[in-house]
This record gives C-alpha cells, structure tokens and sequence, in this order.
C-alpha cells in the first residue's frame, strides 16, 4: 500500500509539472540530444523502420524525436493528468497510439523497442513494470532504460535530498518560483564546472546543461525538486535488478557521469 501510494503521488506530482511546463523547445527536444542520450549503445538508424513503445512519455519529447529518427509506429504512455498536453504537443504527427497506462500495463504488442528514459527511478518497487515491459518485446526486441546513477553523485545527493524532503511537499507553484530562483547559482556553478572539470556533475553540465535554453534549465531544475521519491541506482544494483526480472545481455553505459543507459533483451 505504501509503494502504491508512492506512485499515485509521483505519478500526480509530474501530471502536475508537465501541465505546466509543456514546451519542447531548442536542444533539449533535438536530434542532437536523442544522439547523445542513446550513444553508445545505439544508434538512431536502430529504430527506424522499428515499432517503439515509449513509456512514460510525459509531454511528447521523446515521441517526437522518435517519429523524426523514422521510426514506422509509436506507442505512447502517460498515466497522468500530462496525456492531454501529449496528445495536443503530438497531434501533427502520423503513426502514434495513446494510451494513459503504467509501465506495468504495457500491451504485449512485440515492441522492437520499448523506451523508458528517465521513468524507472520514480517506482518504488519496479519488478513489475519490468517484467511487463519484457514481456511487451517482440522475439528480438530490446529495452533501452535510463536512470539516475548513485556513483559520482554523492556530494550533489547530500544536497538535494534533504531539500526535496521539504520541496515535495510544497504546491507546485512554490517549486516553480524556488527553481526560478535556484536557476541563476545554477547557471553560476554549470560555468565554474566547464573551467574546472573535476567539480562534481562537470561533464552532464557541461555537455546538457548548458546547451538548452534557459526554459529547459529551469524545468531540469524543477524536476530535481518535484518527486517525492527518486531512486539513484549503483551499477551492480541495476543489473541484479535486470536480471531477477528475466533480462539478458545486459549493456550498461555511465552517462555523462551522473546517469545509466542500458539496452538488454528479454528472455523468451
């Protein structure tokens, strides 16, 4: 009940986000970003032509990049009060379906693909959103997950934890006025981190944050501050994970230095 919970909250706390920040805009919704995410693991010739499931999709960033990489059909799910701002940011595009379920209601439609970036970390417990996104692959589809990493992100963890213990239980409009104002430090340390590379998140900062517009920087920011719940995976921890849950040939890629990519198979 209380991992339940957990999720309705998350879930109802980024409906509320993404009704707010609703645009793609610059870098952030870019060919570019999508080439950087996936690297090295894949590349976008993989996906095209390929049915792809996007899991979690929020306000269509990635729904769109998708469709722009050629991909031949999309599936895209958002569970929360966002799904409207989906459909609406996404309606010129041909080739996608909707669906407003969770990562554990995923159809087992033989995806070729199933996306689910940035998503993972906000479940408590995510063995069956796992498990059914395995079982939604087609014989030789894959996964392709991103979470937050806890190497490297200690100093950065010791501060943003307990802030978020208070911010995630402010209105959202609070945390939207806090990451407006939390932008300007922010932008201060991002250049510090591109003279001084060894600082702490140099690298993501650096080569993302710096790089979108400074809407984009503000909603990163809103985003660190939003969640009442957030889980930073270590390597091994997220393979365990993986496999337990029926995944093989597992491929994890530390992302920037903050982050893990991973593309595995599902056992059939």
């Amino acid at each position: 009940m209380v991992h339940m919970d957990k999720t309705s909250d998350t879930i109802k706390d980024f409906g509320d986000q993404w009704e707010d920040f609703t645009q793609n805009t610059g870098y952030y919704a870019s060919m570019d970003a999508l080439r950087s995410l996936i690297n090295p693991l894949l590349d976008i010739t993989d996906i095209r032509d390929q049915y792809v499931a996007d899991v979690g999709a929020g306000t269509g960033r990635y729904t769109r990049m998708f469709h722009q990489a050629g991909v031949r059909k999309i599936l895209a799910l958002e569970p929360s009060a966002a799904f409207e701002v989906l459909k609406k940011n996404t309606a010129d595009l041909s080739g996608i379906e909707y669906s407003d379920k969770t990562a554990d209601e995923i159809p087992a439609h033989g995806f070729d693909w199933v996306f689910c970036i940035g998503v993972l970390q906000f479940i408590p417990d995510p063995r069956e959103a796992l498990i059914s996104m395995g079982k939604a692959l087609g014989e030789k589809g894959r996964l392709f997950l991103w979470v937050y990493s806890e190497e490297k992100n200690g100093l950065y963890l010791s501060l943003v934890r307990p802030l978020r213990r208070i911010t995630a239980r402010l209105p959202q409009k609070v945390v939207k006025h806090l990451a407006a104002l939390l932008l300007p430090p922010a932008e201060i340390y991002a250049l510090l981190s591109r003279r001084f590379p060894k600082l702490p998140l140099s690298e993501y900062l650096t080569n993302y944050f710096l790089r979108v517009n400074r809407y984009s920087r503000r909603l990163i920011i809103h985003d660190q501050l939003n969640p009442g719940y957030a889980k930073y995976y270590k390597q091994g921890e997220l393979k365990s994970l993986l496999e337990t849950c029926g995944y093989t040939d597992i491929i994890m890629h530390h992302r920037m230095g903050y982050s893990w990519s991973v593309v595995a198979r599902y056992k059939t």
